[in-house]
C-alpha cells in the first residue's frame, strides 16, 4: 500500500469550517493542506488495524477517565451544529447515500443528514450517534473529502482540533482505529473502547 492523497474530494462546507476553527483548542491545519495530502503511512495504517482488532480488555480506569472526557465535549459539539448550523438529524434502516459526497451536498445545502443506527456503543451510548454527526459535519463535509482511508486520517487531524488531550485517545479510537481496521481487514469491527498507544496520538 502507498501512500496516496485523499481521493474523493468535492466542495468544501465554508460555514461549518468557521465554527471548527471558532471552537478548535487549537490551530487546524489547513483544508488545502489536508485535501491534498496523505498523512497515514501505511506501516501506521497496519499497526492501527492490528491494535484496533485486538482481542478487548475490560475498561480500565484511564479507558474511562478519556471516554467520559470525550463524551462531554462530543455533546457540546453536537449543540453546535445544532445551534449554530442548523443541522437536522433523522435515522433510518438503509443508508441512503450512494457516496460521501451524497452526504455532504445534503449537509450543505439542506442541513440535513440520516444516521443508520449501529449497535450501542460501550461506553457512550447514545453520544457515539452525536460523535458520528459531529464527525461528518466538521470532518467530512467541512472538508469536502470522501470515506477512503486517507480522507478518514484527514477528518481525524482536523477533528481532533475539537477535543481536548484527556478526550483525544478515546476519539482516535473512535475515528481511527474503527475505519482503518474496517479499510484494512475488509470487515466491520464491533464498537469497542479502548486508548491507543501514546506514539499513535503523536501522528
Amino acid at each position: 500500500m502507498q501512500i496516496t492523497e485523499p481521493n474523493e474530494v468535492f466542495p468544501t462546507w465554508h460555514r461549518a469550517q468557521l465554527e471548527l476553527e471558532r471552537h478548535s483548542r487549537e490551530s487546524p491545519l489547513s483544508p488545502h493542506v489536508l485535501r491534498t495530502t496523505g498523512f497515514l503511512r501505511p506501516e501506521l495504517a497496519e499497526r492501527v488495524a492490528e491494535w484496533f482488532v485486538a482481542a478487548p480488555a475490560p475498561p480500565t480506569d484511564a479507558v474511562r477517565r478519556s471516554y467520559q472526557a470525550l463524551e462531554r465535549e462530543t455533546v457540546r459539539m453536537f449543540e453546535v451544529t445544532q445551534h449554530c448550523l442548523g443541522i437536522r438529524v433523522s435515522t433510518a434502516e438503509d443508508d441512503p447515500y450512494d457516496s460521501a459526497a451524497g452526504l455532504c451536498t445534503e449537509l450543505r445545502e439542506y442541513g440535513s443528514m440520516t444516521l443508520v443506527r449501529d449497535a450501542p456503543h460501550p461506553l457512550l451510548g447514545d453520544v457515539f450517534d452525536q460523535l458520528r454527526v459531529v464527525h461528518d459535519v466538521f470532518g467530512h463535509a467541512a472538508l469536502g473529502v470522501g470515506f477512503d482511508l486517507q480522507s478518514e486520517f484527514a477528518t481525524w487531524l482536523q477533528c481532533r482540533t475539537l477535543f481536548s488531550a484527556a478526550a483525544r485517545p478515546a476519539a482516535f479510537c473512535e475515528l481511527v482505529g474503527a475505519v482503518t481496521a474496517y479499510v484494512m481487514t475488509g470487515e466491520r469491527q464491533p464498537l469497542q473502547a479502548k486508548v491507543p498507544p501514546p506514539e499513535f496520538l503523536a501522528q
